[in-house]
């Protein structure tokens, strides 16, 4: 082969590698243009996810107290009772308390968004301020839990902002309420570092946050598991960013199944006053309303699974004069009580602890087929509906409900 064959070749072997470099330089900005739009859009689907959650669980938070406002206030109209209307209307007054804080925690975390929180300082007693949450949580603390206030062996008085205060130890012990049926909720407050800060709690007894979920405990409407847990809701959200804006930090520590305990800690600005010699506790006196006990023989039986005292209530009072009812505060005891008990019918919540009324739903179906379960959910969009119906449920009512809706739906099944 002659020499100007052989360049010839060479050169058609070095405009090959050229373009083949060149192609390899295109492919890897192809791939890594392509990683991006996969990055942008797992960021997006997640994004979209979040909202769907959000929601979601905003719908269930907002009717919830809804159902009880509304059924509730007709109920009242139908009472010739005093000592019942008084009952009804603590409990709407505890139900319109919760949804007010709702709404201001939504138009909070708007101010925080936009910069415009205000923190107003003025002295404040500790004590007198945790004993205002006895009176403020009374009606929404169920008979068999013990909700108490642990003085401080040292009172203390503060230059701080009483309202986000209470704000704060009041989301933090609705958040408790949400995931402690029985048990204990302990707040409080002690003086550390010889004075120099002051450190508040709140400890319950409830369900507790697993370990891989504690990360995001303060992610806005983060939910550990929004079928069967109660959402963490925007409080704990808000809980940080005041305690935050107050120049403290906010902690938690928790045990699956064990409970949960929220500290925060906040920078002293006061005084430390008297010995509090008297250490024992209060704790708040609600009522519980149980079933009163009617001849069975003359009455179909109700199971109602709810573990929402003033949604139970309210089945309760527009029920009782006509059917036995049997309540679960969750899925695990309306399995059992659908053993041993055999109802007519099943009004079934949803969202519930330890066990979901989905999956309770599907266990009561395999061995009860023919009892007719009628969902009552504050979640209420086409996917919840068609889950529940794939779960086995005859119908669903979603809340707030109609009471003659309610009356009508039972007639039809087993009247």
């Amino acid at each position: 082969m002659e020499q100007k064959e052989i360049e010839v070749l060479l050169q058609k072997f070095a405009d090959v590698n050229r373009r083949l470099k060149l192609a390899q330089e295109q492919l890897e900005i192809a791939n890594k243009k392509l990683k991006e739009y996969e990055k942008k859009a797992l960021k997006a689907e997640k994004a979209s996810q979040m909202k769907s959650l959000f929601l979601a669980n905003m719908s269930h938070e907002i009717r919830t107290p809804l159902n009880a406002i509304e059924g509730f206030s007709r109920v009242i109209a139908e009472t010739d009772s005093e000592e019942e209307r008084l009952r009804y209307y603590q409990i709407i007054e505890s139900n319109n308390q919760r949804l007010t804080s709702l709404i201001n925690d939504i138009l909070d975390l708007s101010r925080v968004e936009s910069g415009e929180v205000v923190i107003k300082k003025s002295m404040t007693d500790l004590d007198e301020l945790c004993d205002g949450l006895q009176q403020m949580f009374k009606f929404r603390v169920p008979e068999n839990l013990n909700f108490e206030f642990k003085k401080s062996a040292m009172s203390a008085q503060m230059n701080t902002d009483a309202n986000r205060l209470t704000q704060v130890f009041s989301n933090l012990i609705s958040n408790a309420l949400k995931h402690t049926t029985s048990g204990s909720i302990i707040y409080g407050y002690r003086v550390i570092d010889e004075a120099q800060r002051i450190e508040f709690y709140v400890h319950d007894t409830g369900t507790g946050i697993s370990a891989d979920f504690l990360p995001h405990i303060f992610d806005i409407y983060a939910s550990q598991d929004a079928d069967q847990q109660k959402g963490f809701g925007l409080g704990l959200a808000l809980c940080k960013i005041i305690v935050e804006k107050l120049g403290g930090e906010i902690t938690v520590d928790s045990v699956e199944g064990q409970g949960t305990t929220f500290t925060f800690t906040l920078p002293f600005e006061g005084n430390v006053g008297g010995v509090n010699m008297n250490h024992t506790t209060t704790s708040a006196n609600v009522r519980t309303i149980r079933v009163s006990e009617r001849p069975v023989n003359t009455m179909k039986t109700i199971l109602v699974a709810e573990d929402e005292d003033s949604n139970y209530e309210l089945v309760r009072a527009v029920l009782q004069k006509r059917y036995r009812l049997i309540r679960a505060h969750n899925g695990i005891e309306a399995v059992n009580l659908n053993e041993d008990e055999h109802p007519d019918l099943i009004l079934m919540d949803i969202r519930m602890p330890e066990m979901n009324g989905l999956d309770a739903t599907r266990i009561i179906k395999e061995v009860s087929h023919d009892t007719p379960v009628i969902a009552l959910s504050a979640y209420a969009f086409e996917d919840n509906i068609r889950e529940a119906k794939l779960a086995g449920f005859d119908e669903f009512m979603a809340k707030p409900f109609r009471v003659e809706h309610l009356i009508d739906v039972i007639t039809k099944y087993i009247d």
